[in-house]
């Protein structure tokens, strides 16, 4: 069964691995401009947007997060120069794009926008205010998959950076150390595949500069611009261990799940693993304390780096260290970066792209990652909270296919003026990662593992090893059940908000099928 939105024809989601819906066929990268001659590609960005026609799609990553002030430069230009019906391939929109970016699409400067929105712009999408264009929300392997097989084509990729060179190369690494972003590989497969690729760069250099993470292959212009994102609008509380360990829910929960890793026996030799911010943290810490005291090393984490992590590659617990997206823009961390060979600057392709032959997330032995709602199934939401799109999907759905073993944690159950809020329930709001690629689920005070999810080694040895780990497992029934009872002693549970037919959000798997869609509120 087919759906058409934006103007895309969709295959229903039909499980995780599905071969038979699957195609990775990449497109032929185009080239266009003259032959190079040496010639530096400093340009305006007036010039660059005059090569924008009405309805053309230009790219913009989110690396700088909160600190970003070159999407807004950007959208001004295009206003300036009467552009109309431009639409933006991103990634994630944060609440700094209020309210510039609603107003363009208003006034049709901006025809529609991808990548995962957050509450200020998410309630646009859920009021129907951009329709008749659908939100798209997507994993980073899905976003890098779209544009391998053409399915979006880019005509102008735009990438903010701290410095690049007048030919073209740049990194997150250089230039005032106010600016700097890391990584910036969710950049690359923009670069590659775009018919233009233009960087605002922040100081630009007469000679050559290395790394070249983005390299002058692949580049047409650069912009000088001020300032083109802030290293303060990246950072985190969620990143102080002190202040996560302060919360007792943290504390508890990552006992937990610190509890299931040793049960399923994952905290071993060159185990590879990633966890995320929050109680993950913590997480974290233990799982460095256990290598440290069984004289392991691990052999790689991945996803978001902190100086934690960096402290593991330095004492040696941790032998590689792949890094994609900054988190905690510290000197400690980009300079480890920049002069470690250890730790090792990844693209988002290279991190989780279905079109490739192969991803990391897939050499993954355990993950840890948190949720918003999970249901009798195991699906997992991330995104909607009846009916308040308050989340994205990051890379959440690839890690999850990918690891051996996918642990999940959230609360029990939450409670607010006199409201009490089940997180365990019989279906999900919305599904952003199907539930057989779920292993395990951990709130407070119990487990439940899923007996649906694929046969391995470390699921099978944690239903044995519970017990003798402190772990109460119980069956999602059960867990489904204490949930509602503790939401009901906060409060009382709202109905699920009702809706209309109208579609006005899609949420695809990472192989670009439709998984779910939301719906507007009535």
């Amino acid at each position: 069964m087919k759906h058409t939105y934006n103007g895309k024809s969709y295959t229903l989601f039909n499980g995780a691995f599905n071969d038979a819906t699957f195609s990775s066929t990449t497109v032929c990268k185009k080239r266009v401009g003259p032959i190079p001659r040496r010639a530096s590609k400093v340009a305006s960005l007036d010039a660059v947007i005059e090569l924008l026609e009405d309805g053309d799609t230009i790219s913009y990553p989110h690396y700088y997060r909160m600190g970003d002030n070159g999407l807004k430069a950007i959208v001004e230009q295009l206003r300036v120069h009467q552009k109309k019906g431009i639409i933006i391939y991103g990634n994630a929109l944060f609440d700094h794009t209020d309210p510039w970016l609603y107003d363009a699409i208003k006034d049709g400067v901006i025809g529609g926008v991808y990548g995962n929105v957050y509450r200020a712009f998410g309630a646009h999408i859920m009021k129907g205010d951009l329709l008749p264009w659908k939100g798209v929300g997507f994993s980073h392997g899905n976003r890098v998959r779209k544009l391998q097989t053409g399915e979006v084509h880019i005509k102008i990729a735009f990438g903010p950076v701290p410095m690049a060179d007048i030919h073209g190369n740049a990194n997150g690494m250089m230039g005032k150390p106010e600016e700097w972003c890391g990584p910036v590989g969710l950049f690359s497969a923009d670069t590659e595949f775009a018919d233009y690729t233009c960087l605002l760069a922040g100081t630009v250099s007469q000679n050559l500069i290395f790394p070249a993470s983005i390299s002058m292959e692949t580049v047409d212009f650069v912009v000088p611009f001020e300032a083109p994102g802030l290293a303060s609008g990246i950072g985190s509380g969620t990143l102080d261990l002190e202040r996560i360990r302060s919360k007792e829910f943290n504390r508890v929960i990552a006992a937990n799940v610190t509890g299931v890793m040793k049960a399923s026996g994952v905290i071993r030799n060159n185990m590879n693993f990633q966890v995320g911010s929050g109680a993950g943290l913590i997480v974290l810490d233990e799982i460095r304390t256990m290598l440290k005291e069984q004289k392991l090393m691990a052999n790689f984490a991945i996803g978001g780096v902190t100086s934690m992590h960096v402290e593991m590659l330095e004492e040696e617990t941790l032998r590689y260290l792949m890094h994609g997206q900054l988190f905690e823009p510290s000197d400690k961390v980009v300079q480890s970066l920049l002069n470690n060979p250890r730790h090792i600057e990844i693209t988002a392709g290279y991190y989780a792209s279905v079109a490739n032959k192969e991803a990391a997330v897939n050499m993954l032995d355990v993950a840890v990652l948190s949720a918003l709602e999970v249901d009798l199934d195991f699906n997992v939401n991330t995104v909607c909270a009846n009916g308040r799109i308050i989340g994205g999907i990051g890379g959440g759905q690839d890690v999850a296919a990918g690891a051996d073993l996918t642990i999940m944690f959230l609360p029990l159950a939450t409670g607010k003026n006199g409201k009490g809020f089940p997180k365990v329930v019989d279906k999900v709001y919305t599904r952003t990662t199907p539930g057989e690629v779920v292993d395990v689920v951990v709130t407070e005070e119990f487990v439940a593992v899923n007996p649906s999810s694929p046969d391995s080694d470390a699921k099978a040895r944690l239903l044995e090893e519970a017990k003798a780990n402190n772990l109460t497992v119980v069956s999602m029934e059960e867990l489904h059940q204490k949930s509602t009872e503790k939401a009901l002693s906060m409060g009382v549970i709202p109905p699920k908000q009702e809706t209309t037919d109208e579609v006005v959000h899609l949420i695809e798997w990472r192989d670009g099928t439709l998984l779910d869609t939301i719906k507007k509120p009535i």
